[in-house]
């Protein structure tokens, strides 16, 4: 996508939130909203406020929450049956990345034939309005055309500019209710998509000052948002939060960082630090963004190593300055630390038979926008990095990192 398009996004609540909110569903004339979120909906600042707005302007919602982290295409299947059983006119998520992205595949599906599969079929365009709210810092699926679903434990990219977002409700609140580890890993994501959107093989201007301002802003700002208290922790201590309060700036930046990040990869797509990502991920029950940023952890060095191989080898040069280095392998040392700095990074449990199932694993066509092309014995290296060599005979797959 160009930066036009991707700036035509209308954003609400930059102001006062419930009045914007208020404005937008009267001035479109929603009635049957059909909501896609988690169990936690009415819990969150922005879900007590939305249930109020529907109640007072009179419009019916349907809750769909039948879907789980890495949803699957029979999620979005059921979600499709609901959302014509419902006659909804317009969908709203609120969530994650899973919630976002199988609202967008909902939009997407809802009017192809039921006759063979989702997937196989040519997307259109379709008339339904899509409004998101992120929950999380770090998947940028609010700021994307992109969405990933799983079929038969397959991970299944969808691509569609009528998925990109025209409406995004802009809200940090739920962001200081997120468990540490959760803050960590999906930071790590939002890290990894504007790492990857600098050294893309289609990096441009664009790419480069999306992916500049969010690790900017990341680096300036991670340690004061890890130290945040939990919502949840401060109410057990018997202390108050308010949306106006001092921690505010920093959720709203953090918020900013991973919405810029998804800029990024919307105008480069992602590169092979989320490629070997995948199966890493699934083999031993990874969080996306961590398993993203094992991979770019052995991936960062190795194209400094390698970078005689590599398209606009400059970038990594510009790369390193985001991370206020001055030559490629410091700006990879730099990160480097910061992993170690978030204490996230786990033992893996490695069983023989793990390094060539991951290596064979690797599909070639998601490797297309790396900007060195990776052979197989590349590939091999940077697994063999990322496990460090440990191979334990342990059929529980990293249960310390969860």
């Amino acid at each position: 996508m160009t930066r036009e398009e991707i700036e035509n996004q209308i954003v609400l609540g930059k102001k006062n939130l419930k009045e914007e909110l208020k404005s937008f569903f009267q001035e479109h004339s929603f009635r049957r909203i059909f909501l896609v979120a988690g169990s936690s909906f009415p819990k969150l600042p922005v879900g007590e406020e939305l249930q109020e707005l529907f109640s007072e302007l009179g419009i019916s919602f349907y809750h769909f929450s039948d879907f789980r982290p890495n949803p699957r295409l029979e999620e979005v299947e059921e979600g499709i049956k609901a959302f014509s059983a419902f006659h909804g006119d317009s969908i709203l998520a609120v969530g994650g990345g899973s919630a976002l992205d199988t609202a967008k595949c909902i939009k997407l599906f809802t009017g192809l034939s039921k006759e063979k599969s989702y997937l196989e079929q040519k997307f259109r365009e379709n008339d339904i309005p899509l409004v998101v709210h992120p929950t999380t810092a770090g998947t940028g699926s609010e700021s994307t055309p992109f969405a990933v679903i799983y079929q038969d434990g397959e991970k299944c990219s969808v691509e569609h500019e009528s998925i990109y977002p025209k409406y995004r409700i802009e809200d940090a609140r739920s962001l200081r209710s997120l468990p540490i580890y959760q803050k960590k890993a999906t930071l790590l994501d939002a890290l990894s998509h504007a790492m990857e959107a600098i050294w893309s093989k289609y990096s441009n201007e664009d790419s480069r000052a999306y992916g500049q301002k969010a690790i900017s802003l990341i680096l300036t700002n991670y340690k004061a948002y890890l130290s945040l208290e939990n919502e949840n922790d401060g109410e057990e201590q018997g202390k108050v939060f308010s949306a106006e309060g001092s921690s505010q700036p920093v959720l709203e930046t953090i918020a900013e960082a991973a919405n810029l990040a998804g800029k990024a990869i919307a105008v480069t797509k992602t590169t092979a630090g989320h490629a070997l990502s995948y199966k890493l991920g699934s083999l031993y029950q990874l969080p996306h963004g961590l398993a993203t940023a094992m991979v770019n952890r052995a991936l960062y060095p190795f194209m400094c190593r390698e970078k005689s191989r590599m398209i606009h080898p400059e970038n990594l040069l510009f790369l390193a300055k985001c991370f206020l280095a001055e030559t490629e392998e410091e700006g990879a040392k730099r990160y480097r630390e910061i992993l170690e700095d978030l204490e996230i990074l786990p033992t893996l449990s490695v069983e023989e038979g793990d390094l060539e199932n991951l290596v064979a694993a690797v599909n070639p066509e998601r490797l297309s926008n790396h900007p060195i092309a990776l052979r197989e014995e590349d590939i091999r290296l940077l697994y063999k990095e990322i496990l460090e060599g440990k191979l334990k005979n342990n059929s529980q797959k990293s249960k310390e990192s969860l």
